[in-house]
């Protein structure tokens, strides 16, 4: 059975530039640049800034309405720790 390589997210506020600013559950802090995934048609709809700014954690992802979301393991292996 392999083992997790990752955090889950325990907070996520959206900051400017589309980019989010996370907590994970083990306490670490970072930002995440969803710059990267604007142009993936499943994203597309985050380039609306209103909805982006409506960033939420669910079960330890980061959501949005829509059923858009971005799981843990990604947002673990590219946000820039702080």
């Amino acid at each position: 059975m392999g083992r997790k390589t990752y955090e889950l997210l325990k907070d996520a506020t959206a900051l400017d530039d589309y980019r989010i600013a996370v907590v994970f559950a083990n306490g670490e802090r970072g930002i995440f640049d969803c710059r990267p995934y604007l142009s993936m048609g499943y994203y597309k709809p985050l380039n609306d800034p209103a909805l982006f700014k409506r960033v939420g954690v669910s079960y330890g992802w980061l959501n949005w309405p829509g059923d858009i979301d971005i799981g843990a393991d990604d947002v673990w292996a590219d946000a820039v720790r702080s």
